[in-house]
């Protein structure tokens, strides 16, 4: 699927989510986030969505697509998408059950336990993801955020994201990133450098990609 096929596609479900915010309740811990990181190597994107049911306060929407491409690259080949329905059994501990998507996978049936803690200048979120197929992965999925204030306007912003997944078969590698970004934060909006990391494959093949990132909070 080409590159720009993809990054309409996340848009799209940007405003799908967007014309549903009557169903959903709103606060500032479930934003729709979307981040552009324009590199050495090419364009990577992140969109995030956490939104929880008016009616039903435990029941939410989670999903998290990324998508990235070499600027000399026609059709992008490194997407990967889930979408899930989640629901919080005790404070901070979510079950996640839905779809998840690679190119190289096909979109599989998944389900995952969601660990997350979120306070004001610091949110943690860990993840253990597997699919539901002949050929299962297990991932593992960690972020750490940390937004310390400098004044009552500007924050610093800091983020570091990992993942690792595995065939469960014979534990091959399958995939794997770290993604780190460093900025500042004004209002709902981020920006500032950013650094991918990514490992595909047995042969874990490296791909990295350095540049500029800047990242907006929608329909909070």
């Amino acid at each position: 699927m080409k590159f720009k096929s993809l990054s309409i596609f996340l848009l799209i479900v940007v405003f799908l989510v967007k014309a549903q915010e009557n169903d959903v309740k709103e606060d500032q811990g479930s934003p729709v986030i979307f981040e552009v990181l324009s590199g050495d190597k090419g364009a990577a994107l992140q969109l995030n969505i956490n939104k929880t049911f008016k009616d039903i306060p435990k029941l939410s929407f989670f999903s998290v697509s990324n998508i990235s491409s070499k600027w000399n690259e026609k059709n992008a080949k490194d997407a990967m998408s889930q979408f899930n329905l989640a629901y919080e059994f005790t404070t901070g501990f979510r079950i996640l059950g839905g779809v998840h998507y690679t190119p190289s996978t096909g979109l599989r049936p998944s389900v995952s336990i969601l660990y997350s803690y979120i306070a004001e200048n610091i949110t943690v979120i860990v993840a253990p993801r597997i699919d539901l197929s002949d050929n299962s992965n297990l991932e593992g999925f960690g972020m750490i955020e940390y937004r310390p204030k400098l004044n009552e306007k500007w924050k610093v912003y800091s983020r570091l994201q990992g993942l690792y997944a595995q065939s469960v078969r014979d534990g091959a590698h399958a995939r794997s990133y770290v993604m780190i970004r460093m900025g500042l934060n004004y209002s709902d909006y981020s920006f500032g450098f950013g650094a991918n990391f990514d490992k595909y494959g047995q042969d874990k093949i490296t791909k990295n990609n350095f540049g500029i990132f800047a990242a907006v909070r929608l329909f909070k």
